[in-house]
């Protein structure tokens, strides 16, 4: 009965969403793939969107293990920081977005007397961090904080300096985190963030999926908006970075913002 049907049915194409995939066509031996690359192109998108995701607000195993790859990624900028910050003895700093809480042992080398607090809005990290630094939370150098530099949960005034690695780019509503950092700075508090260029983003493919580049006027633009005033930009070559198999140039910048008296 349905001898002969195959070599009459017409292509056609298979379509997710909004992406056609493949064109699939009826011949003698059945329905085949003619368009390989176009599943191969689709899954890497899906990949690079979770990655994106997973960096935005860790979650999960997954989660933990891109902690681990992000500490590997941002150490240079970390250190980095810290050489712009140069905290000194009996300072109160505020460290939006820890991640797994690896680093903050390299403050209390830099300073007796420190007063580290940790806030970040993914519960997986926030869980791993605690067990990561129990020794510092014991002794109180160190309180971590679940939640969101949306809406802080800190009296006005209390941190001499706040810093941010890599963590700008997600912020959906950049003006409110803004001025909540301007409310808990302390007057003549100091505001870090740091960040890789937009050129030096876009050379990664998960990038265009979730993240929002600024440049350094439109930056400028968003903290005079939340009455912090743009103090000064420092520019840093890191490490050559292998990124799949490719070897890539990265620029990062740390821009410094400070709280009027």
């Amino acid at each position: 009965m349905f001898a002969g049907l195959q070599n009459k049915v017409p292509p056609f194409t298979l379509q997710v969403g909004t992406e056609k995939l493949v064109r699939l066509s009826g011949n003698n031996s059945g329905y085949k793939f003619n368009s390989y690359f176009m599943f191969k192109k689709f899954f890497q998108r899906l990949k690079f969107k979770m990655m994106a995701k997973q960096l935005r607000r860790p979650n999960g195993a997954m989660g933990s293990r891109v902690g681990n790859i992000m500490n590997k990624a941002n150490e240079f900028l970390y250190d980095f920081t810290l050489s712009v910050m140069q905290p000194s003895s009996g300072q109160s700093i505020l460290e939006i977005g820890f991640g797994n809480g690896k680093f903050f042992d390299k403050f209390f080398a830099k300073a007796e007397g420190l007063k580290v607090t940790g806030l970040d809005f993914s519960e997986t990290m926030f869980n791993t961090a605690k067990g990561n630094n129990k020794g510092n939370i014991e002794s109180g150098k160190l309180s971590l904080h679940f939640g969101s530099s949306q809406q802080m949960p800190f009296p006005d005034n209390s941190f001499d300096k706040i810093f941010c690695i890599n963590v700008i780019y997600f912020w959906d509503d950049p003006h409110q985190h803004l001025l909540e950092i301007c409310r808990v700075l302390k007057p003549g508090g100091r505001f870090y963030a740091t960040v890789r260029t937009k050129e030096s983003m876009l050379k990664m493919p998960f990038t265009q999926y979730g993240f929002t580049f600024y440049e350094t006027d439109k930056w400028k633009l968003q903290l005079t908006d939340a009455k912090l005033q743009f103090v000064e930009e420092r520019p840093a070559d890191e490490p050559i970075i292998d990124f799949d198999g490719d070897k890539l140039l990265v620029q990062s910048l740390c821009v410094v913002a400070e709280k009027g008296n």
